[in-house]
């Protein structure tokens, strides 16, 4: 089979057929073939817990990659429906006035153009719920306005309850914090009652993902060899979107060469080939 740098569908399958896998390796992102336990993400998973118990904000903060919006979906997914009611708004170019009007559609109510409308339908829908929590989080929130983050922050208060109306958990980059901190958002900033940083994967991380990921998809036997983990993980510096994307690209171009072990060259064109590669490039003659 003559070597390509784009494949297609056809010729991936035959890739993992060779290689006997029993599917294509690293195609869903964190997934749960995927997926680890590391301390970070515990940590991060008890605050939520906390989180949505106490009615809290919480501030889930990440580098690009760093699988914030996995985690958090997770999180939504396995939340008990009997007590919770999860509700994630992705879409970050919502107004002050739109994001109403979504929160009012997804909490099941039909939505009006004027703003005192939608507040009492949201009002309704939360009494409804009795007994249950609603959690909401905000992806991406460093790209809401001002006047979006504002209207979140006064319906935690609606009616002045004696507690916060809903949970709130805002997910954004690094320097999501530094924003709040600014005298526009002081409001909202003063309602945090945590504050998390997802922290790069480790070496030893790194590899575990590798072992499962590729177990998942039935190959026990070692794939890649140490110079090339020892690149991916200086190429990927610890973010699982890059290790994932740089991991299977790797693993075509081995495939394509007709290999049978992933080798540090193979990488090096898997970096060359991914425009995104966050940890330095090193070339295969400078690995000892």
């Amino acid at each position: 089979m003559k070597p390509t740098s784009n494949p297609s569908l056809d010729s991936l399958h035959l890739y993992a057929r060779q290689w006997g896998m029993s599917a294509l390796p690293f195609t869903t992102e964190l997934g749960e073939e995927g997926w680890l336990e590391t301390a970070t993400i515990q940590r991060a998973s008890q605050l939520f817990e906390q989180t949505t118990q106490l009615r809290g904000v919480m501030l889930l903060a990440g580098t690009n990659g760093s699988g914030k919006s996995t985690l958090v979906g997770r999180w939504l997914r396995q939340l008990e429906e009997r007590l919770f009611y999860p509700l994630a708004l992705t879409h970050a170019s919502l107004t002050g006035s739109s994001i109403l009007a979504s929160l009012t559609l997804k909490l099941g109510k039909p939505a009006g153009l004027r703003r005192e409308r939608n507040l009492v339908a949201i009002e309704q829908a939360l009494a409804e719920l009795e007994r249950r929590t609603l959690v909401v989080v905000l992806d991406e929130a460093q790209n809401y306005s001002h006047g979006a983050l504002e209207e979140i922050r006064l319906l935690l208060g609606l009616n002045l309850p004696q507690r916060p109306a809903f949970a709130l958990v805002l997910v954004g980059d690094d320097y999501l914090l530094g924003t709040l901190r600014l005298r526009h958002h002081r409001a909202l900033f003063s309602r945090i009652s945590c504050h998390y940083q997802l922290q790069p994967w480790s070496r030893a991380e790194i590899t575990d993902y590798l072992e499962k990921s590729l177990a998942a998809v039935g190959i026990t036997r070692p794939v890649y060899e140490p110079a090339a983990v020892e690149l991916l993980a200086a190429a990927c510096a610890g973010l699982p979107r890059s290790l994932q994307i740089l991991a299977r690209t790797a693993w075509i171009e081995a495939s394509a060469h007709k290999a049978q072990l992933v080798l540090a060259d193979h990488v090096q064109k898997a970096i060359d080939q991914v425009p995104h590669t966050p940890g330095k490039q090193i070339n295969p003659q400078e690995l000892p």
